[in-house]
């Protein structure tokens, strides 16, 4: 146990006091006593003060800085022509690297309101796993993007599988929520939002690699 530095200095003084006692009588040497008993207890009292009431830590508010901005996903493969393979996978690859990194900030931030106080239950859906899986997935769709250098077959349908996920976690969190005290509310609405943000920029990078990749099969076709 570390004994705060504040309370060094009245156990200093009741040491002082004590030897002091030790040269007088009479009444001095009782008033002494007294002074140096009542320091004693100051000192405790400091010392129960910062030991037996620890400092809680506090889930951290959201900080929307530091989540990607990633816009509308894919909307720079509008501007490309169909042949123009390889720009579009190194912007659809970016686009779903901003959204896999703001899925991880989602799960990582569910999970630290797992377990506290007031947020009982929260753990039983397991959302943050939910959202890591996501996560994982899309890192996953980056790195085929990369390696085949083009699009492979039911990407889209993944994105939008997971858009569907998204929305579900939305809502769950909005039923967690409601009917909670505010506290809850604070540190809940942000995450409902991000999750259905979530939602939205899949559904928005799917439509976009969509019309992209159906622009380059027309072109491509007899």
């Amino acid at each position: 146990m570390r004994i705060p530095p504040i309370s060094i200095l009245p156990l200093t003084l009741a040491l002082i006091a004590l030897v002091i006692a030790g040269y007088t009588t009479g009444l001095s040497m009782y008033v002494t006593i007294g002074l140096a008993a009542a320091t004693v207890l100051v000192g405790i009292a400091v010392i129960f003060q910062y030991v037996g009431s620890p400092e809680t830590k506090q889930v951290p508010l959201e900080n929307f800085s530091l989540w990607a901005d990633v816009g509308e996903p894919g909307a720079e493969l509008k501007r490309l022509s169909p042949d123009d393979i390889a720009p579009a996978v190194r912007i659809a690859s970016a686009d779903l690297g901003s959204i896999a990194t703001n899925a991880e900030l989602l799960g990582a931030r569910i999970s630290l309101l797992v377990g506290r106080e007031g947020f009982e239950g929260l753990g039983e859906e397991k959302l943050h796993r939910q959202v890591e899986n996501i996560a994982r997935d899309l890192n996953a769709v980056v790195k085929k993007l990369r390696a085949t250098n083009g699009f492979p077959p039911k990407t889209m349908a993944l994105l939008e599988q997971h858009a569907a996920q998204s929305d579900r976690i939305a809502n769950k969190l909005f039923g967690f929520e409601r009917g909670k005290s505010e506290v809850v509310h604070i540190y809940v609405e942000p995450l409902r939002r991000a999750a259905e943000k979530l939602s939205r920029d899949l559904r928005l990078a799917s439509a976009n690699m969509s019309d992209f990749v159906q622009g380059a099969a027309k072109e491509t076709s007899p």
